[in-house]
């Protein structure tokens, strides 16, 4: 049986000035996590040390799930290894008891991240390891590059998931026009970035471990 690791660490963690702030954070976003990825989850994501967590799911068709969930709740930077494969322990509702070549790769993923600067890293048998790994670097990109009011409504559509269905109250709630949130959505490229989302997603759930 193969499972999905994920190790995260934070960018630049000893410099940030509120880091007991921002860990809390990351605790309350590793809970959030937890309870919305519930079914996917195979063991738990928590702290491992200082600023750097870890999960792993059952199945690989949440990865981009997990990571729009990280990266809208932490508000930090972090950089991302993924590794898929097996494991040589028992499962357990603690991750620091199970061990094995997904994790393993996890951990190459992630030092590779870092030594290329890059958001996210995978490491897998897959044949198109590379391609889903630039598609999820390309959408992650874009996400980090969105203003605080882009990641505000861009949000928004993410969660009501329907094109155009969410314009009319949010502009009511945010208390501007319905041309001004379709601005927000054009300048944060939305679309295209909704349109690599949802390619990613699609390869993913085809994957199933079957190769």
């Amino acid at each position: 049986m193969k499972y999905v690791v994920l190790i995260g660490d934070l960018k630049s963690s000893r410099k940030i000035a509120e880091r007991a702030k921002v860990q809390e954070k990351l605790k309350r976003t590793l809970k959030y996590v937890n309870e919305y990825c519930a079914d996917s989850i195979a063991a738990k994501f928590r702290i491992v040390s200082g600023d750097s967590f870890q999960g792993m799911l059952s199945s690989p068709e949440s990865i981009f799930d997990v990571y729009y969930a990280l990266f809208e709740k932490i508000g930090h930077p972090f950089y991302l290894g993924i590794g898929i494969g097996g494991i040589s322990t028992n499962l357990s509702e603690d991750i620091a008891e199970i061990d094995g070549e997904a994790f393993h790769m996890a951990s190459e993923a992630l030092a590779g991240a870092k030594k290329e600067i890059r958001w996210i890293e995978l490491r897998s048998n897959w044949k198109d390891n590379d391609l889903i790994a630039c598609l999820m670097n390309f959408a992650a990109d874009m996400m980090w590059g969105w203003t605080k009011r882009q990641k505000e409504v861009i949000g928004h559509f993410v969660l009501c998931g329907r094109d155009g269905k969410g314009v009319k109250p949010l502009s009511a709630a945010l208390g501007v026009s319905e041309r001004s949130i379709y601005k927000t959505l054009n300048a944060g490229n939305y679309r295209l970035w909704k349109y690599g989302k949802d390619a990613l997603e699609k390869a993913l759930s085809q994957k199933r471990f079957k190769d």
